[in-house]
């Protein structure tokens, strides 16, 4: 996609992160915990990379894609304060990735409107500052 159609700034980082399929009328949890990585994140949505290991034990991507009543949350913690954070979702996109002998998947997910809030903001601000942090300490600076 064309960088310059993009709804909202990416911020790219590597978070730990687990992901549930959540039922949205009752809560319960469908399906889950798996691991995965935050690979980027906008005020809209965030890329993630699961293993394909994901996909052969539950289709996570179709069961919460075609559904009105299933949704992703993703969960983890911001890095420099250790909070936590939930982020709620459904899956718009999925390709696979494979580097050497990694196998696993990209999957966009489009934040729910109620989810675009003071925490993603926080959580991307928590991100920027971190990065910044990171570049003053390389470049030797405090």
């Amino acid at each position: 996609m064309n960088t310059n159609l993009r709804r909202s700034q990416r911020f790219n980082d590597f978070i730990a992160i687990s992901v549930i399929a959540r039922n949205k009328t009752d809560g319960s949890k469908r399906i889950g915990p798996y691991s995965g990585r935050l690979i980027n994140i906008s005020r809209h949505g965030a890329c993630i990379l699961m293993s394909l290991g994901t996909l052969e034990s539950y289709d996570v991507y179709r069961s919460t894609y075609d559904s009105n009543t299933m949704c992703l949350e993703i969960e983890g913690s911001a890095l420099q304060e250790k909070k936590n954070f939930t982020l709620s979702g459904r899956p718009v996109w999925m390709d696979p990735f494979i580097l050497d002998d990694l196998r696993a998947f990209k999957m966009g997910v489009e934040f729910n409107s109620k989810t675009v809030s003071q925490q993603t903001n926080n959580f991307i601000e928590e991100i920027t500052s971190a990065s910044m942090d990171s570049i003053s300490d390389h470049c030797g600076e405090k």
